[in-house]
C-alpha cells in the first residue's frame, strides 16, 4: 500500500513564506511506495471539526507539559498554526505530514520537518530582521516549540545547513531533539536542454570582452528584498567601478524599488551600462541571465541557497557577502570571493546557534563601508580574467561534486524510509 506524504506548502499558513518554494518541491520526485500530495482538498465541516479537536488536544498537551506558562500564550501559539490550513491537512488524510521551515501543524499526527535556519522554527513570533539581542531561550515560544519537537509524533528534522543540524540540540538543550536531527545536503540539477546551454556558455566565457555582473532580486521582487539582498550597495559599487572601467556592465534583474521615491529610479537608470530586467521571467530565461554574466553578486544580509548554487553551477564567478551560512557553500578565494561586512552588523549567531538579525541599518541607509569591500572584490574580478576563470571553474565543480540533486533527493528519501519503517513496525 502506498504511503501518503502530505506537503501542506500551498495552504494559507505557508503562503506568506513562499510556500511551495522550488527548493522544497524538488524533493517531491516519484518514489516507489509513496504518494506525495501537494494540492490539498477543500476541507468539509467534518474536517474542520477534527482540526478543532486536534487544536484543543495540542493546547491541553502543551498546558500540561508547561503548567507555569499562561494558558493564553498556549492558545495563541496553537491558533498561529491556522485552523483552515490544518483542516486541509486533515482532509488530505496523511500517513505523514511534512511542513517545512516552521512547525505549522497541530502535531497530533506524525510529521517530519525540513528546515534551513533555526530562526524560522519560532515563526510568527520571531522572524528575520527582528531578533538582534533576543534571548530566545527566555521566550515562551522557545518552550512551546521545544515541547512540539520533543513529542514522539515529531519523527525527524532535516536540514541542509550543517550549522542547524549541529546546533538544534544545543539551542533547545535537548538530546532527544538532537537525536532527531539529520543533515541532508541541498542539491540542484538542470534539465538537459539547460545543461547543454550551461556547457556552451562555459566554453565561450573566456573569449568575452569586458566583465558583466548580475544582481537578482527575489522571485517576488519586493522592494525590501532588493535592499536586503544588497541591491543598494551593488548599484553604488558598480557606479564607481564603471567610472574606472567603462567596459563593465551590470544586469539588474529587479524592479526598481518604489520605497525610495522617483529620484532613486532616476539615479539607477542614470548609471552607465546598467541593464534593468524588471519583468517576471521564466526559469529558462533567468538561467539565461546567469549564463550571460561573468560574475554573480550576492551581497545580501542572509543566505539565499538556491540563487547562490545556481549561479555557481552556471559558471558565474560569485561574489557573496559574509552573511551567516554562506561559508557552508562558498570559500573565499577558492570557489568565489567574500565581501566582509554583513556578519556582526546585520546578522550573527549567538552561543546557542540562534540567528540574530537587524535590518534597520540598511532600511535607513546603504552601507558605505560594505560597499567599499564589495567594490574591491568587483574590481578585482573585473581586471583579472584568469582569476574569474579559475573561480568560475572551481565554483561549478564544487556544486557538481557536493550539491547534486540526486544526493538531496536520496537523502530525503532515506529519511522517509526510516520514518515509515518506524511507524509501520
Amino acid at each position: 500500500m502506498s504511503f501518503r506524504v502530505v506537503a501542506p506548502w500551498r495552504t494559507p499558513i505557508f503562503r506568506w513564506l513562499g510556500g511551495d518554494h522550488p527548493m522544497m518541491t524538488s524533493l517531491l520526485v516519484p518514489r516507489a511506495g509513496y504518494d506525495f500530495v501537494l494540492d490539498l482538498p477543500k476541507p468539509t465541516e467534518e474536517h474542520f471539526e477534527i482540526a478543532k479537536s486536534e487544536r484543543n488536544a495540542l493546547v491541553d498537551e502543551l498546558a500540561l507539559a508547561l503548567p507555569d506558562l499562561p494558558r493564553a500564550d498556549v492558545e495563541k501559539f496553537a491558533d498561529s498554526r491556522d485552523l483552515e490550513s490544518q483542516a486541509q491537512i486533515v482532509a488530505a488524510m496523511p500517513d505523514l505530514t511534512v511542513p517545512h521551515s516552521m512547525p505549522f501543524v497541530f502535531g497530533q499526527r506524525p510529521w517530519l520537518m525540513p528546515i534551513e535556519e533555526l530562526l524560522t522554527l519560532f515563526a510568527p513570533f520571531l522572524w528575520h530582521g527582528k531578533t538582534a539581542g533576543v534571548d530566545v531561550r527566555s521566550t515562551p515560544v522557545w518552550r512551546l516549540v521545544r515541547a512540539m519537537l520533543e513529542s514522539d509524533r515529531c519523527r525527524a528534522i532535516s536540514s541542509h545547513l550543517m550549522h542547524s543540524h549541529q546546533f538544534i540540540g544545543k539551542l533547545f538543550d535537548s538530546e532527544k531533539i538532537a537525536a532527531k536531527s539529520h543533515y541532508v545536503p541541498f542539491g540542484i540539477s538542470f534539465p538537459p536542454e539547460i545543461a547543454a546551454r550551461v556547457e556552451a556558455a562555459q566554453a565561450t566565457r573566456a573569449a568575452r570582452t569586458g566583465c558583466t555582473f548580475l544582481f537578482t532580486n527575489s522571485w517576488g521582487q519586493q522592494d525590501e528584498s532588493f535592499v536586503l539582498r544588497g541591491g543598494m550597495e551593488a548599484l553604488a559599487a558598480f557606479g564607481t567601478l564603471v567610472a574606472r572601467h567603462p567596459e563593465c556592465k551590470l544586469i539588474l534583474r529587479s524592479q526598481i524599488p518604489k520605497m525610495f521615491g522617483p529620484g532613486f529610479e532616476r539615479f539607477a537608470r542614470s548609471i552607465p551600462n546598467v541593464e534593468i530586467v524588471d519583468e517576471r521571467l521564466r526559469y529558462a530565461d533567468l538561467i539565461g541571465l546567469f549564463l550571460r554574466a561573468d560574475v554573480f553578486l550576492l551581497p545580501s544580509c542572509g543566505l539565499h541557497t538556491v540563487s547562490l548554487l545556481e549561479a555557481m553551477a552556471c559558471g558565474a564567478a560569485t561574489i557573496s557577502s559574509d552573511a551567516p551560512g554562506i561559508s557552508e557553500f562558498l570559500t573565499d578565494g577558492e570557489t568565489g570571493l567574500v565581501a566582509a561586512g554583513r556578519l556582526g552588523r546585520t546578522s550573527w549567531y549567538d552561543q546557542w546557534g540562534f540567528l540574530n538579525q537587524t535590518f534597520e541599518p540598511l532600511l535607513r541607509s546603504y552601507d558605505s563601508a560594505f560597499t567599499e569591500m564589495l567594490f574591491n572584490a568587483m574590481e578585482r574580478l573585473a581586471v583579472d580574467r584568469d582569476l574569474r576563470a579559475r573561480l568560475s571553474r572551481a565554483g561549478k565543480a564544487h556544486v557538481a561534486r557536493n550539491h547534486a540533486l540526486g544526493q538531496w533527493v536520496e537523502g530525503f528519501g532515506e529519511l522517509l524510509d526510516k520514518v515509515r519503517g518506524a511507524l509501520q513496525s
